[in-house]
This record gives structure tokens, sequence and C-alpha cells, in this order.
């Protein structure tokens, strides 16, 4: 009988060792650990507000603003005060953030390939869907604690 740690066991291994072939990649870019995530959401979602990008990708308000100011100085974003709320920042991509998002797509769609290579159709809307409940489980337990 497999044990249910197991299988968060397989999907936390997966989780390394995508982020270590990314960081590897996106180092030649000057990014840093994870900052692909930010830009790849500011890119896909212009005007996003920080609270919405934190929440988006399950991070800390603190650890989304250090990440934020360090994409700012390098030049990859763009921080503006909400005209809604003055108290929140909407983001949007700077030029440079646009001339290389065609190149972060091609580098994540690439390791997305090569870990699903082999799957049919509906092998990957299974694989979907069954993650997307273990997300959506999850999802619960880390709404709790935060």
């Amino acid at each position: 009988m497999i044990k249910e740690r197991e299988i968060i066991r397989e999907i936390v291994t997966i989780s390394r060792c995508i982020a270590s072939i990314r960081n590897e990649e996106f180092n030649k870019q000057d990014l840093t650990r994870g900052q692909h995530s930010f830009l790849t959401r500011i890119m896909e979602n212009p005007g996003i507000s920080q609270e919405e990008l934190s929440y988006m990708l399950r991070f800390d308000k603190t650890t989304t603003a250090k990440a934020l100011k360090k994409l700012e100085e390098k030049g990859y974003i763009k921080r503006h005060k909400s005209k809604v709320d003055r108290r929140s920042w909407t983001l949007y991509p700077d030029d440079k953030l646009i001339d290389i998002y065609p190149h972060l797509v091609t580098m994540i769609d690439n390791t997305a390939k090569h870990g699903l290579e082999g799957f049919n159709e509906s092998e990957l809307n299974t694989l979907r869907k069954l993650l997307e409940r273990v997300r959506i489980n999850i999802d619960m337990e880390w709404k709790k604690i935060k």
C-alpha cells in the first residue's frame, strides 16, 4: 500500500529538481532563485497588485517585496502606486522583461516537455486533474496558517 507521504515526497523531489534546472538556466539572465516566477506572472498579468502576486505564488508579503525591489533595480519591472488603494503597488513589465520573456517561456516549456515526455494526452489530463486536487487540499491547509 502506498503511503501518502511517499506521493508528497515525489512531488517535493520533482519540485526541487525543476527549481535546480531553472535556476541554472535563469542565472544566465542574472536572475536568482524563484525570480522567474514573479516575472512570468507580472508579464501575464500586467497591473497585478503586489498582494495578489504574493497570494498567486504563495509567497509571504516580505519575500515578495524583497524580490520585487531587486527586480525593479535590475530593470525588469516597474512598480506604481495603485490608483485604487494608495498603500498598494501595481506591477508592470519593463522593457528588459519584455525582451527576455520569450526566452523565459521557452526555458520553462522545455523543462515541462522533458518532465512529461512519453505521456499521452489522456494521461496528461488525468495527471493535471489529480495534481489539481492535491493542490486544492494542500491549499486549504496553507490558508489556515496564513
